[in-house]
């Protein structure tokens, strides 16, 4: 348990330094004097950054382990957070960026990669789930601390604060972290099947699809969205605590589904895409602006996203050996941030061609946020390709065969009838017993 916090304390400052931007963005226009479009390229170029990490760290995490990636990750994230503080230019922040991208990129995937090692099969969907919720006290850290020092304290000193926590926890990672794992010295043969694995795939796009939303909203327009529909902004980035503490509810939730019926895992993934499609849908054509319950049930479902986004790396895990899980989790989290910067560029896109002279209505925030439709289109169609390859394979490799939802739910119910027919036999049997044998008279 020590280890997986000594990560986590590490992850939960790479989520606010990535979540940080979200809350700063209205700032950073005034500070760089720049349109929409250039704005979203801070985010598209961290997403970027850490999307095109990920296949080589999860490589890297296979043959040398998860300590030495954290700890150097942690080190770069924090020299980045400094060097956006002191960025006086929009070419100096974003090469800031391109730093807090690669720290970030290190963090997630290497606590992963502790989980199975340290805790018994049975518990790892669980603390699957916990990474993902644990990590978003990083959002809290931005929403309320983070975001008190800048608006009293200003850009630098607000953005050093965070650059020297994370050289703190860099130091605990150094100290508590250690691995149960010898490691493979050939990346080649350690990867070589997991890129044409079909359960890799299904998780990549289960990542792609529910992966993104939450790093959509949190991370850039969430709050500048909520300021077009009339919220002041300080309440507009304490909202966003909001997903943290709904992701302490779904996430245990969604864990106890994979774990009690892992055969059944789809199921799940296609309920949550939909709630989101819905939610968001009601949410952008209603002819008014959003109220803040309307953004405080959205950021539910954002978090249900998330939990549901986490499925995808249990699909890897049962599909490769431990000596390619890094690899394999490092293409699964790469789907949601290609789908995460996307998305955000697209939006950023739409806004600069509605209003070039950045006075955004709130018809042109939804125009915008509905361009989010594309890229959940285009993960359902990959998800929906790969799913019967992926459920071949399953098969094939643990001998079984996986009955259609409807049939395996007719066999519960009928065992579930023959059992209560079973009890009362025996209770009226037991009655005539007890009948039998009381004395005459009695």
């Amino acid at each position: 348990m020590r280890i997986w916090l000594a990560g986590m304390a590490i992850y939960i400052m790479a989520i606010a330094a990535r979540t940080s931007f979200g809350v700063a963005s209205l700032d950073a226009l005034a500070r760089f004097d720049i349109s929409a479009a250039e704005l979203s390229m801070f985010t598209v170029i961290q997403l970027g950054v850490y999307a095109a990490c990920q296949i080589p760290l999860g490589m890297l995490l296979d043959r040398f382990g998860s300590r030495p990636i954290l700890v150097i990750g942690a080190i770069i994230l924090a020299g980045g957070q400094i060097w956006l503080a002191l960025a006086a230019t929009y070419p100096s922040a974003l090469a800031a960026r391109v730093l807090i991208g690669m720290g970030d990129a290190s963090a997630f995937t290497s606590v992963l990669r502790l989980v199975p090692q340290w805790f018994p099969p049975r518990r790892v969907p669980l603390f699957t789930q916990l990474t993902g919720i644990g990590g978003q006290a990083g959002q809290v850290i931005s929403s309320i601390p983070f975001a008190m020092m800048l608006a009293r304290f200003g850009w630098e000193t607000a953005f050093i604060s965070l650059g020297l926590t994370g050289a703190a926890v860099a130091l605990i990672a150094a100290l508590f972290i250690r691995e149960k794992e010898r490691f493979s010295t050939s990346t080649t043969k350690t990867s070589g099947g997991t890129f044409s694995h079909p359960g890799v795939w299904q998780g990549f796009w289960t990542h792609f699809t529910l992966g993104f939303p939450g790093h959509v909203f949190l991370l850039l327009w969430g709050v500048p969205f909520m300021v077009a529909n009339g919220i002041d902004q300080q309440t507009a980035a304490a909202m966003l605590i909001i997903a943290a503490a709904a992701g302490v509810v779904t996430g245990p939730l969604v864990a106890r589904m994979t774990s009690r019926h892992p055969l059944r895992r789809p199921m799940p993934i296609v309920a949550i895409i939909a709630v989101f499609t819905l939610s968001w849908a009601y949410l952008l054509l209603i002819p008014r602006p959003i109220r803040l319950w309307e953004f405080a049930v959205l950021l539910v479902v954002i978090a249900l996203t998330g939990s549901g986004s986490s499925i995808a790396f249990d699909l890897g895990r049962t599909a490769v050996p431990l000596s390619r899980l890094g690899t394999a989790n490092g293409m699964i989290n790469q789907g949601g941030f290609v789908a995460a910067l996307s998305a955000s560029f697209l939006i950023g896109l739409v806004l600069d061609w509605r209003a070039p002279d950045g006075d955004y209505s709130t018809g042109d925030f939804k125009l915008a946020m509905a361009s989010q439709f594309i890229i959940v289109a285009i993960g359902v169609v990959g998800f929906l390709a790969v799913s019967p390859f992926a459920k071949r394979r399953f098969e094939r490799d643990r001998g079984l065969r996986i009955v259609p939802a409807r049939v395996a739910i007719e066999r519960i119910i009928r065992e579930r009838r023959a059992e209560a027919r079973r009890r009362e036999s025996d209770q009226s049997r037991a009655g005539r017993a007890a009948g039998d044998d009381a004395p005459p008279g009695a």
